[in-house]
């Protein structure tokens, strides 16, 4: 899509968490394309090596175009690069929750919103609805695809979450040892998997949150909304497009779930419906036409040149 750009990302973490793996797939894609990409963090994490990362802001190469996440990391880029066309793209919604989420306090020349209650919230704080579109979280479907066929009755469930063990485990243990369903679980509280894909595709059912219902279904499994709080359930061709609105997070069926009410959700389980999973991430996530979404909101915001 035109000539190679110099772009500058940033994320305040380098971890396994959500935004840190969506910057990775991000910048893998735009590297792909030929486009040299810095990745500016002041935080530290495993995946720092995986990407071109510089943690002296005074050492940053001049950018074409910065794509800020994370407001604080992206008011210090605006004081470093005032003249610079910036994105600020937002992945969650919640003050309390992602207070790193909220607009900065200067205005951007675009915005950028995961789903549709990011989208909202940026309104509501004052951003412009003429300059904030959405382009949906999305997945490096090269990686996450499916291995092996999904079994027609489940096996294995996998739990994904780096929250710590609370009433979320003890509802997803219950249901598992109720049901004879042998439990695996990953994230900050049961130890990190570095390839996670491999995991996935070796589980029937994966339970977890916003990225890691998206790397699932990518792998053809069948997906359960359900972590900290609360959850969307069982993702069907049907509730996806509800729960997609916050990113699968439990906000929209606010289902709070106990082992006994998880055990009746996980009765819900179809091997042919999980099958569909994969068309639905390859239509509406996948991370080649999400950053063709991005290039071209990055055409519209650059300076126009004669020629």
């Amino acid at each position: 899509m035109g000539k190679k750009m110099n772009i500058l990302t940033s994320t305040a973490s380098l971890d396994l968490s959500g935004v840190p793996t969506f910057t990775l797939t991000m910048y893998n894609e735009l590297v792909k394309r030929g486009h040299n990409v810095t990745v500016y963090s002041p935080g530290f994490g495993k995946i720092e090596s995986q990407m071109n990362v510089v943690k002296d802001i005074d050492k940053i190469p001049y950018p074409d175009v910065i794509i800020a996440q994370a407001n604080t990391v992206a008011e210090s880029l605006k004081q470093v690069f005032p003249n610079v066309p910036l994105i600020f793209y937002s992945h969650g919604a919640l003050p309390d929750r992602a207070a790193l989420e909220q607009p900065p306090n200067f205005i951007a020349d675009w915005y950028l919103a995961v789903n549709e209650e990011v989208q909202e919230n940026l309104r509501s704080k004052g951003v412009p609805a003429g300059r904030v579109s959405i382009v949906r979280d999305f997945i490096d479907t090269d990686r996450f695809k499916s291995q092996k066929p999904i079994r027609k009755k489940i096996k294995q469930v996998l739990f994904i979450s780096n929250y710590k063990k609370w009433k979320n485990f003890q509802a997803v243990d219950g249901a598992c040892k109720k049901l004879g369903f042998e439990l695996v679980c990953f994230g900050s509280p049961y130890g990190r998997n570095y390839e996670i894909e491999k995991a996935i595709n070796k589980a029937d059912l994966v339970v977890s949150w916003g990225r890691g219902i998206l790397e699932a279904m990518a792998c053809g499994r069948a997906a359960l909304s359900f972590d900290r709080f609360e959850g969307d359930g069982y993702i069907t061709p049907e509730t996806y497009f509800e729960a997609r609105k916050n990113n699968f997070s439990g906000r929209i069926f606010k289902h709070n779930f106990t082992a006994d009410t998880l055990a009746n959700e996980m009765f819900k389980y179809s091997s042919e419906a999980a099958n569909l999973n994969r068309e639905i991430i390859m239509k509406y996530h996948n991370a080649v036409d999400g950053v063709d979404q991005i290039l071209l909101k990055i055409r519209d915001i650059m300076p126009k040149t004669d020629g």
